[in-house]
């Protein structure tokens, strides 16, 4: 794994964990349109991950399958 994958990883898990435990942040996140829209709402919390790596996580931060982004 590269120092690339492994800071993917962890802004992933980091943003996880605040949709977890952060209301406003997780209907945010689920109210996003895009993978660049939730990068830069994850950004202003200090998280940094790119698009890329939520849409090949897309349908995984939430119960349900959630948020799932339009290709």
């Amino acid at each position: 794994m590269t120092n690339g994958q492994t800071e993917s990883t962890v802004a992933l898990h980091d943003l996880k964990e605040l949709a977890r435990r952060d209301l406003a942040f997780s209907a945010a996140l689920l109210a996003t349109r895009s993978t660049q829209e939730a990068a830069k709402l994850a950004a202003a919390s200090h998280i940094f991950v790119t698009p890329e790596a939520l849409w090949r996580n897309r349908g995984t931060f939430m119960a349900g399958g959630m948020p799932t982004w339009r290709g």
